[in-house]
């Protein structure tokens, strides 16, 4: 979305006829939410979201501008900080739920 918007655009195409960076949306994050999860699993889910958006959005994101994978137009690092925790958060509640125990 954000890059139609024009907020941020990618300098490579990944993968032609795909959303743009879909490699990143569907390998390194849920990956790296994938770890944070197994890691230390009764820690806090608060401290680690924080942990974790704090990595993405201060560390990754500005790492991938340097590296010129994508530029930030209109897009401010620590606009991503809010919705990496929502992120995290969504997926330590998924990996939660009871009902993967039923199948």
């Amino acid at each position: 979305m954000g890059e139609q918007l024009g907020i941020w655009s990618y300098n490579i195409d990944v993968e032609p006829f795909s959303p743009a960076f879909i490699t990143f949306d569907i390998t390194l994050l849920p990956v790296a939410i994938m770890v944070f999860l197994q890691y230390k699993p009764n820690a806090s889910p608060f401290i680690k979201a924080l942990i974790f958006s704090g990595i993405g959005s201060f560390i990754t994101q500005p790492i991938f501008a340097f590296l010129g994978i994508y530029n930030r137009q209109l897009w401010k690092d620590y606009y991503s900080f809010p919705i990496f925790i929502l992120i995290y958060l969504a997926a330590h509640y998924i990996s939660r739920l009871d009902n993967f125990n039923k199948l």
